[in-house]
């Protein structure tokens, strides 16, 4: 019995997870001037292309939290990431990133969201986020990931921003129904 009260909850959850898949679109405008997209130790195109990738990624992670058939538009306008570029020398003969409360993570992005229907549920020109406490929340253990600051900071805004958007949307919906 026991099993299968575990069993009835496992697929429960799975059908609520299934149920939650919008999808994104993410453009990066202009992202050779970016404020910061310096590579420290690899070929600037290589730094990028997967710097844009990371964003991808976490962009797509995101928008597995919207309802399915939502429809999530992002235009990426500026990205400067935590740490800044030192151009002092490692005994490697390497540039580093170095990690330091006052190089916050920045981006800049516009942005639309929209429901199964087509419907604006949120939408935002030339937003500007930051994060002034990045290296606060941020734990040791997760701070050696590439782009972690990054990525934190957008799931805080999502959460705090997308996430009650949603909420209020659909719960508007279900009463004009």
């Amino acid at each position: 019995m026991r099993f299968m009260k575990s069993g009835v909850v496992i697929l429960s959850i799975l059908a609520i997870s299934a149920a939650m898949a919008g999808e994104v679109k993410v453009e990066y405008k202009d992202y050779k001037k970016f404020t910061d997209m310096k590579p420290a130790n690899e070929a600037r195109g290589a730094f990028e292309k997967r710097t844009m990738a990371s964003f991808d990624k976490i962009f797509a992670d995101l928008a597995k939290e919207l309802p399915e058939g939502y429809s999530w538009n992002v235009v990426v306008t500026d990205i400067d990431l935590a740490g800044d570029v030192n151009h002092m020398f490692t005994q490697t003969g390497q540039q580093i990133r170095v990690i330091k409360d006052i190089f916050i993570p920045r981006i800049n992005f516009s942005y639309s969201l929209l429901d199964q229907n087509k419907v604006v549920v949120a939408e935002e020109k030339d937003l500007k986020l930051k994060d002034m406490g990045f290296m606060s929340r941020s734990s040791v253990n997760r701070s050696d990931r590439a782009f972690e600051y990054e990525k934190v900071m957008l799931e805080r805004w999502f959460k705090d921003t997308m996430t009650p958007a949603v909420a209020s949307h659909q719960q508007k919906t279900a009463k004009s129904d």
